[in-house]
């Protein structure tokens, strides 16, 4: 991955003759550069990225989850008054060519509750997953990005406990499938704050708790016109908590569904700072992952109806890709994932660019990646030197010989072993190696 920000360069006029050569070439050069906290990602990457939503796209898939997208941006006053001020801080807004006041999605929870009022006829219960990019103005850090992609799943219009024990279970699951050998699901009922009368203001202190420890939060508590023993007592009284009823039955039905009891933790100083949950809400963490959670989410029972005018019961969960890739890729989770071909196919003279094509076809049939050869006619050494830049392990090389034999050659990169033989045999050993490196050509 690439993209920190770099320090904005005079432009300059370009005063001897540009790589270009021409005339025409002699103007104003941009500096190639990425804003503070949006960044490109690379092949690899990019790849990595790709596999985690896969398996999350397949997880969410098998317990009947559907696929939604929404746009980038919205009108201004969708989005506001949905999320705290102090998050709403953080949303990036402006006018458009038109006049509108507009902004750009700040997550994927508010646009889906749009969505569900928008739309009357979808049926109900309506379970969707979403992946798509959201952009925050905030402070940038490890695992922390101004534009970032969530991974989402909500269900609208299902009131019972048991929505929620299924967002739980399926989250565990997601992480499971992605590589995750140890996670936690901390679990809170928001309605356990307004039983100890405490204000939006203590509950963001509250959701403060990991980053700045109990007596940082006891401060902010004493700031909002408490002694400061009085807001340790209230945080101690906090801790000390049991369950409500409701997520007692949470809890049991997710044990019901199928997650290890080992897997849940009830905190009841989770907070989940936006303000639109208002029962269950869930966090993901793992003790392999110091930068902070790897998802969250909760029951958000009002929200859609501040677009509708009456109340539609919602719950659901959020991955954070960035910081989940970030924490696989610590922990040496991805290194199978590569992107790179499988095998390059050369063709050694543009004669027997047909013969190449169709083992090329044959081999992507069977499920491989393959690369061919652009440059048919360059020296062979030329072309195996680009296939090892390329990353791939092997090459399929076909010349005169074995276009007439209706043969293929495979090539190791790395040992220069090579055998001929059937291309369904050739094939058949490319996909041995890919699943055992190390072995080489026919035997």
């Amino acid at each position: 991955m690439v993209g920190k920000e770099t320090t904005p360069p005079v432009l300059q006029q370009g005063s001897a003759e540009p790589a270009g050569g021409s005339e025409t070439d002699r103007e104003i050069r941009i500096e190639p550069r990425t804003l503070k906290g949006f960044n490109d990602y690379l092949p690899e990457a990019a790849a990595r990225r790709e596999w985690i939503m896969a398996q999350l796209r397949r997880t969410f898939a098998s317990w009947g989850y559907v696929p939604l997208e929404t746009p980038a941006l919205e009108y201004a006053d969708v989005l506001l008054g949905r999320y705290g001020a102090e998050a709403e801080k953080l949303i990036y807004r402006f006018n458009d060519m038109g006049g509108r006041d507009v902004a750009l999605r700040y997550d994927q929870t508010v646009p889906f509750a749009r969505v569900i009022a928008q739309y009357r006829d979808l049926p109900r219960p309506f379970r969707r997953y979403q992946f798509q990019r959201v952009w925050r103005g905030e402070n940038t850090g490890r695992g922390r990005e101004r534009e970032f992609t969530q991974c989402d799943v909500d269900t609208a219009g299902a009131p019972g406990v048991v929505a929620d024990a299924e967002t739980i279970c399926v989250a565990a699951e997601g992480f499971r499938a992605i590589g995750f050998n140890r996670v936690k699901v901390l679990v809170n009922d928001r309605t356990l704050f307004d039983g100890l009368g405490l204000t939006k203001g203590d509950v963001i202190a509250i959701d403060k708790l990991a980053k700045i420890g109990e007596d940082g939060v006891v401060r902010e508590l004493a700031s909002h016109g408490r002694t400061e023993a009085s807001a340790r007592d209230i945080l101690h009284r906090l801790q000390a908590s049991p369950p409500p009823a409701r997520l007692h039955d949470v809890l049991s039905a997710a044990r019901d569904l199928g997650i290890a009891d080992d897997d849940l933790v009830y905190d009841p100083t989770l907070a989940r700072g936006l303000e639109y949950y208002t029962s269950t809400i869930l966090e993901v963490v793992s003790p392999d992952y110091t930068a902070g959670s790897l998802g969250g989410g909760g029951r958000y029972d009002r929200l859609i109806g501040r677009f509708t005018g009456r109340d539609i019961p919602a719950v659901g969960f959020s991955f954070g890709l960035e910081r989940v890739t970030d924490a696989l890729a610590s922990l040496a989770r991805l290194d199978h994932v590569r992107a790179v071909p499988d095998v390059v196919v050369i063709a050694f003279g543009s004669a027997n660019l047909g013969w190449a094509g169709k083992v090329a076809s044959d081999a992507r049939a069977a499920g491989l990646m393959v690369s061919v050869s652009t440059e048919p006619d360059r020296p062979m050494g030329k072309q195996l030197e680009t296939a090892s830049r390329l990353g791939a392990g092997h090459a399929i090389v076909v010349g005169e010989d074995e276009a007439s034999s209706k043969t293929a050659t495979l090539r190791n990169l790395s040992t220069r072993a090579q055998s001929t033989a059937s291309v369904p045999e050739v094939i058949a050993s490319v996909k041995r190696n890919i699943l055992q490196p190390g072995t080489t050509g026919q035997g």
